[in-house]
C-alpha cells in the first residue's frame, strides 16, 4: 500500500495539468529551442536567453498554505556555426519546480541545415540530462511511522533526448515540430514496483511575419502540444512598433488569456518582456494569476566559422 500511494502521487504530478507535464514558457515564440532543437539552427547570430515563470501566483495549499504553485526557469546560449557540418550548437539549462517535485535539465541542442533557393529546412538533436529530486520531508505522511517518511529528498539521474526540425521560407513563413523524453527517463527512488517514466511530449509550432506598415509589424503563431494522453494548444500574435516595442495576446485552450510586452534595448542587442496570465476557465486548484520574465541578448560577434563583426570607435565592417 505504501508504494501504491507514492506512485499516485508521482502520477498525479505528472498528470493533473499538461501544462505542468513538462516545462513550458508562454514566450515560446521568443525561444521554443527547449522543446524543439531545431530552431536554433535558424539564428544568425549568437544570443544568450534568461525566462523565469511563477504560475498560478499567490495559491496556497489545503495544508497549511505554503508552496504548492510551480516555478519555472531556464537559461539558454545558442552559437551558430558557419561552413561546418552543423549549423549551430547550444546549451539548455532549466529547472521546473512542482511542489515537492524539481525537475532539472542540462540539453545540448545541436542543428543541420539545408539550404534551398527559396526555403530552409533544419533538423536538431538535443541529448540531455535529466534529474528529478523528491522532497519527502514535504509531504503529509498519514503514517508517522511509514518507512518512506525519512524526512530528507531523493535525486536520480538519467540521460534524456529532444528531437525536432524545422521550415522557414523567404516569404516569413515558418513550422516546426518538435518531441521531448525520447528516452523516457524513469525514476524509482528506491522503489523497485515505481518506474514513473516521463511522457514523451509532441510540440507542432508555426506562424509567419506581416508588415502592416514600415513600422508595425504583425506575427500571428500558434502551439499545440500533446502527450497523447491530453492536449492544449496556444494562439495569438505579436505586434511590433518601430522594430523596437511590442505588445500581443495569446489564448491558451480551456485555461487563460495571455499579454504581452517589450522593448529592445541597446541597438536591439537586448530584448526584455513581460507576460501575464488571467485564469478564465478551470480555475479548480489554481490562482487567477502567472507572470512570467523573458531577456535575450544578442551577440553578433559570436560566430564560429563565418565573418565576425569588427567594431571599432567609429564603424563597423
Amino acid at each position: 500500500m505504501r508504494k501504491w500511494w507514492l506512485l499516485i502521487l508521482m502520477s498525479s504530478l505528472s498528470w493533473q495539468t499538461f501544462a505542468q507535464n513538462d516545462i513550458f514558457f508562454g514566450h515560446y515564440m521568443f525561444n521554443p529551442t527547449h522543446f524543439n532543437p531545431a530552431w536554433a539552427g535558424s539564428e544568425s547570430t549568437g544570443f544568450v536567453a534568461a525566462q523565469h515563470r511563477t504560475q498560478w501566483l499567490g495559491y496556497g495549499t489545503t495544508f497549511d498554505g505554503n508552496g504548492g504553485a510551480p516555478s519555472s526557469q531556464q537559461l539558454t546560449a545558442v552559437v551558430p556555426i558557419r561552413n561546418f557540418f552543423v549549423s549551430s550548437v547550444g546549451l539548455v539549462a532549466s529547472n521546473d519546480q512542482l511542489g515537492a517535485l524539481n525537475n532539472v535539465q542540462v540539453q545540448l541542442p545541436v542543428s543541420y541545415t539545408i539550404e534551398r533557393p527559396k526555403s530552409t529546412w533544419i533538423l536538431g538533436l538535443a541529448p540531455a540530462i535529466y534529474s528529478q529530486t523528491l522532497r519527502f520531508d514535504q509531504l503529509r505522511f498519514n503514517d508517522a511511522s511509514d518507512p518512506l517518511n525519512i524526512g530528507s529528498r531523493e535525486t536520480q539521474i538519467q540521460p534524456n533526448l529532444s528531437a525536432g526540425a524545422f521550415y522557414e521560407n523567404k516569404n516569413d513563413f515558418f513550422v516546426g515540430v518538435g518531441a521531448t523524453n525520447l528516452l523516457r527517463p524513469g525514476f524509482d527512488f528506491g522503489q523497485d514496483s515505481l518506474t514513473n517514466k516521463q511522457a514523451i511530449h509532441y510540440y507542432a509550432h508555426a506562424g509567419k511575419s506581416f508588415s502592416l506598415s514600415d513600422e508595425i509589424g504583425l506575427t500571428p503563431t500558434v502551439l499545440a502540444r500533446t502527450n497523447l494522453g491530453s492536449y492544449t494548444f496556444d494562439i495569438g500574435a505579436i505586434v511590433t512598433l518601430k522594430g523596437k516595442a511590442w505588445t500581443g495576446i495569446s489564448y491558451r485552450y480551456e485555461e487563460s488569456i495571455i499579454l504581452f510586452l517589450g522593448y529592445s534595448l541597446l541597438d536591439n542587442r537586448l530584448r526584455a518582456g513581460y507576460s501575464f496570465d488571467y485564469v478564465i476557465q478551470n480555475r479548480t486548484a489554481k490562482a487567477a494569476t502567472s507572470h512570467e520574465l523573458f531577456l535575450r541578448y544578442d551577440l553578433p560577434e559570436l560566430v564560429f566559422g563565418g565573418k565576425k563583426v569588427v567594431k571599432t570607435p567609429r564603424f563597423s565592417f
